[in-house]
């Protein structure tokens, strides 16, 4: 309770500051700001749970999200005698609002009812909507850009003395199969989600440094805050992270306004640097180095989410046009689906978002976010070529490559933000059925209506750092006490 009271005293401090400083174009940097602080709203998911009003709730324990709402009451008062400025002259309006309608509609159809998730989306869209109206100057862009580079380096400083320090450990689940590297993850419940706010964050700051030259934002602020980045964003472990962070640099360098031989000065000694750290990394060794390696496995790179991949294409060829329902998807997984993952498998929370949207929405949904991802594609574009300065360029190339580095990371992020989700009890008699009348059978088990049934087609291969210890057998549940082992 106390680390409760205490985020709830920032966030009010922080909006009693807006309110004194008369200035309420700073609740955008506050969102900024507030959005890592997931700490207190993870750990108040066993007590608030993750729906109704206790979801609420603890949703609103990020001050983030509270300075979001905050921004849309303000902007609401503030346009209250012209409505039709709440409505910005945006080509991504129209796909918005539809994937909004579609995803609320989707709760018709879907077993799970109306999740935390599609019950603040409301909010996200409306804030898209009312943020223009307190951005209108570079000075408003400029306080933005120190939000994102304060925050990074914050954050940076955070998961440094996690991994090296061994302080503010605070999520038990992200220790490596090592038994103590810990994955850093800073005030973030997922290091991906870590991972990626320090991606667009260092695109950020190198196109700030290459547009706008040495100044006491880029010396005091940017270029630091690229330097503790870079060895933050390596402990994460999070090899989407990694690569989001490569494609999203290598963009903004590509597409910033600067002379064509600078940029490729800056790639070849960006390749050099990027190749002489992974001869050090793989010269130490360590879980880091092996995590390096699996990204020339290809589709081997997504590991134990090949499953979940299977599990969703399964939901979308059951219902190919309108999905299982939004937020349906981990339900019908283990309700309906659950042939299709292994004897091994610990979450059934869906890695990929392209997975996701295409189970549980359908090729509807797929259109509309496609169309939506279209539209801010031309969006950017028609804002770089009718912008004249530099700096405004920037900003369009840099919300460009962070969009894409987004997409990019969310069709592998992990499902550390909600914690691993247990499986069923292999040998509950109601979920046996979905197993084609019998209990899950694994090579090696002994589980009660395994006995006589022949292991079929190769066993599935194991997550990393399975292979070297002996794991629970999940189907050793009629042995209470006393879980079976597999030897290996």
């Amino acid at each position: 309770m106390i680390e409760f009271g205490v985020i709830v005293f920032v966030q009010l401090a922080l909006l009693v500051a807006v309110v004194i400083l008369r200035e309420p174009k700073l609740l955008i940097p506050c969102v900024v700001l507030g959005l890592p602080l997931e700490y207190a709203s993870t750990q108040a998911l066993d007590t608030l749970g993750e729906s109704g009003t206790g979801g609420i709730i603890r949703t609103l324990l990020n001050p983030g999200k509270a300075a979001m709402i905050a921004t849309i009451v303000v902007a609401t008062v503030r346009a209250r005698h012209n409505p039709r400025a709440l409505f910005p002259d945006s080509a991504i309006v129209l796909p918005l609002t539809a994937l909004l309608l579609v995803v609320v509609i989707g709760v018709a159809w879907s077993d799970s009812g109306l999740t935390n998730a599609v019950m603040i989306m409301p909010m996200y869209v409306a804030f898209v909507f009312v943020a223009p109206s307190l951005i209108e100057d570079r000075q408003d862009l400029e306080r933005i850009v120190i939000a994102f580079l304060v925050a990074a380096s914050v954050l940076s400083v955070v998961a440094i003395a996690q991994r090296i320090l061994g302080v503010f450990q605070w999520r038990s689940i992200l220790i490596q199969s090592d038994d103590y590297s810990y994955r850093s993850n800073a005030f973030f419940a997922d290091p991906n989600n870590l991972a990626r706010f320090l991606a667009i964050s260092m695109a950020l700051a190198a196109g700030m440094i290459l547009v706008t030259g040495p100044r006491r934002l880029t010396v005091h602020l940017a270029a630091p805050m690229l330097a503790v980045s870079t060895l933050a964003i390596v402990l994460t472990a999070s090899r989407s992270g990694w690569l989001g962070m490569l494609l999203a640099s290598f963009l903004v360098v590509v597409m910033a306004p600067i002379r064509p031989y600078t940029k490729l000065r800056l790639t070849s000694v960006a390749f050099g640097g990027l190749g002489f750290v992974l001869i050090l990394l793989f010269m130490q060794g360590g879980t880091n180095a092996e995590r390096v390696k699996s990204l020339g496995a290809g589709v081997e790179l997504v590991g134990q989410r090949e499953f979940l991949i299977k599990g969703g294409w399964e939901m979308w060829k059951d219902n190919p046009l309108f999905g299982v329902g939004s937020g349906n998807y981990q339900h019908t997984l283990v309700t309906s689906y659950l042939w299709t993952l292994p004897w091994w498998a610990k979450t059934t929370l869906s890695h990929t978002s392209l997975i996701s949207v295409l189970a549980e929405l359908g090729i509807v949904g797929v259109s509309i976010i496609g169309l939506f991802v279209a539209r801010v594609v031309v969006a950017c574009k028609s804002a770089y070529r009718l912008s004249t300065g530099r700096y405004s360029r920037l900003m369009a190339v840099w919300c460009a490559a962070a969009m894409i580095e987004i997409l990019f990371q969310s069709q592998s992020g992990g499902a550390a933000a909600r914690g691993a989700v247990p499986l069923p009890d292999p040998g509950d008699r109601g979920l046996s059925r979905a197993w084609g009348g019998h209990a899950r059978c694994g090579p090696g088990s002994r589980a009660r209506g395994c006995q006589g049934r022949p292991w079929r087609g190769r066993a599935p291969a194991e997550p990393g750092g399975f292979a070297r210890r002996a794991v629970r057998c999940p189907s050793a549940a009629h042995a209470p006490g006393k879980p079976g082992r597999i030897g290996r």
